[in-house]
């Protein structure tokens, strides 16, 4: 557990970007923007704010992810910081362990705040509705922590790309990775309309390789009905899963990487 000091001092540094607040401050006024556009919308208030907050909590972690998440290990090898940290009685594996749960603590925070301010607007509109608060929120609590899981695997994917390029590319890389597992049933649609066995191949090979993250996106399902726990563990598995896979690749590039 050696990888936790660093994990705490990745918090301390990261809490202290400007841009986070920056950005944060862009999507708490996206989330609170909702109770004016509900009042656009007859009888499906409820539904458009919980639709607006979980897309605004998703792209903005996104943003968070890329802007910081492909700086973690460069930034380190950048300012010649690397040498001091690995001259310490903590492996390589160990480093790469600290940046990935530092920056899930920064996010966790971050999705924490901006879930707050999402439950209250929820709370505000339902209320004035004459509705029931509780109606729309463990589906939402639901929607939230994959939308979590979704930032993690999306930080492992930036350290993973950040162990072999520099951080514009590790940031076009997890960007490009984030609308491919978007649309990877429309990638495996795609190469069976053509009808070529070769694309066929390509696209099912790309389908099982790259992560679904349509798995981790259920905040469409469960603004029309609940879903069952075992659809959502199944999900959360998954997501747990790839996020595993991608650190073990990290932590071997990161191995025999030479500074």
């Amino acid at each position: 557990m050696s990888f936790l000091p660093l994990a705490l001092n990745t918090l301390r540094e990261t809490i202290r970007d400007k841009i986070l607040y920056v950005i944060l401050v862009f999507a708490l006024m996206m989330i609170a923007s909702s109770v004016l556009l509900a009042d656009l919308s007859l009888g499906q208030q409820g539904r458009l704010v919980v639709d607006l907050g979980l897309s605004s909590i998703s792209i903005f972690g996104l943003i968070i992810t890329i802007f910081v998440g492909t700086n973690l290990v460069n930034k380190e090898i950048d300012k010649k910081t690397i040498y001091l940290i690995l001259s310490k009685p903590i492996r390589r594996s160990e480093f790469v362990l600290g940046k990935f749960f530092g920056l899930s603590l920064t996010l966790g925070v971050i999705t924490l705040a901006m879930s707050i301010c999402f439950f209250a607007v929820l709370w505000t509109t339902l209320r004035g509705m004459g509705t029931d608060p509780f109606v729309w929120f463990p589906t939402s609590a639901m929607a939230l922590s994959l939308i979590y899981i979704e930032m993690l695997l999306l930080t492992a994917a930036a350290i993973f790309f950040s162990t072999f390029s520099s951080p514009v590319m590790s940031a076009m890389f997890t960007l490009g990775l984030y609308l491919i597992g978007h649309m990877s049933y429309d990638i495996l649609n795609f190469g069976k309309l053509t009808g070529q066995v070769m694309l066929q191949q390509v696209t099912q090979a790309l389908f099982f390789v790259l992560p679904d993250l349509e798995r981790l996106n259920l905040k469409n399902v469960l603004i029309q009905a609940p879903v069952s726990m075992d659809v959502f563990g199944s999900s959360l598995a998954y997501g747990l899963l790839y996020i595993a896979g991608l650190l073990v690749l990290s932590m071997l590039i990161f191995e025999g990487k030479e500074f």
